[in-house]
C-alpha cells in the first residue's frame, strides 16, 4: 500500500511540474507576442499619424520580426495542443493560447476555432476573445464579421486609412457585442482612433467587395 501511495505522489508531482513548465513557456510566448506588437503600434502611429518618415525602415524591420515571432509562437502552441487543451494551467496560459491562435495564419485559426469556442464556454477565456477570433476568421475568409472587432489599414505610409471591416447585421451589432461583453461600437471606434492615431471609419453601407475594391486602388 505504501508503494502505491508513493507512486501516486510521484505521478502528482510530475504532473504539477509539467503544468508549471507549460505555464512558464506560455508566459514567455505571451511576452514575445506583446512586446513586438507594442513596438509595431508605436512605430505605426509615429509614421502614419505623426509623419516620422525616418522610422519607416524600423517599421519594416519590426514587422519582419513580428512575423517571425508569430511563426515561432504558433509552432509552440500547435505542439502543446496536439492532444487537446491541457488542464489546470494558469488563467494567463489559456489567454496566451487564444492570442497566439488569433495572430496565426487562417489555417491554424480555422483548426482551433472550435476549441477556442469551448474555452470561452468553460470561461477559460473571455467571450470577447472568442468573438475577436470568430471575426478575424470571417474577415480572412472574405466574409462580413459578426461582432465588429476587426479593422483594416491601407494606403501610403503618410496617408493611411483605417476602416472597420463590414459587419453582417448592423441592427443587431451592439446587442451582439453586449452579449460577448464588448463595449458599444461607437466607443470601440473612439478607442481605435486613439490607439492608432487614424480616424476609424465605419461606413454602414460598405460591403466586403466595395472595401476590397477600395483597398485595391490604394
Amino acid at each position: 500500500m505504501k508503494h502505491v501511495f508513493t507512486l501516486i505522489l510521484l505521478l502528482v508531482l510530475s504532473a504539477c511540474q509539467c503544468v508549471q513548465s507549460t505555464d512558464r513557456l506560455l508566459a514567455e510566448v505571451w511576452e514575445r507576442d506583446q512586446s513586438v506588437r507594442h513596438q509595431m503600434l508605436a512605430l505605426t502611429k509615429a509614421v502614419t499619424a505623426e509623419g516620422q518618415m525616418d522610422l519607416v525602415d524600423s517599421l519594416i524591420a519590426t514587422n519582419e520580426l513580428l512575423e517571425r515571432i508569430d511563426a515561432e509562437n504558433g509552432a509552440i502552441v500547435d505542439s502543446l495542443l496536439q492532444d487537446g487543451m491541457p488542464a489546470n494551467l494558469a488563467p494567463e496560459s489559456y489567454k496566451t493560447f487564444w492570442i497566439v491562435i488569433d495572430h496565426a495564419p487562417l489555417e491554424m485559426q480555422e483548426k482551433y476555432l472550435p476549441m477556442v469556442e469551448q474555452m470561452a464556454v468553460q470561461q477559460l477565456i473571455a467571450a470577447s476573445d472568442y468573438a475577436c477570433l470568430f471575426d478575424r476568421v470571417a474577415m480572412y475568409q472574405n466574409r462580413p464579421q459578426r461582432y465588429g472587432s476587426q479593422s483594416v489599414q491601407f494606403g501610403q505610409s503618410d496617408a493611411m486609412r483605417l476602416y472597420l471591416w463590414p459587419v453582417e447585421d448592423l441592427e443587431k451589432l451592439d446587442a451582439l457585442r453586449v452579449e460577448m461583453g464588448m463595449q458599444p461600437i461607437a466607443d470601440y471606434l473612439r478607442q481605435l482612433t486613439e490607439a492608432t492615431g487614424l480616424e476609424a471609419i465605419f461606413d454602414p453601407a460598405m460591403t466586403v467587395d466595395a472595401l476590397n475594391e477600395l483597398r485595391g486602388k490604394e
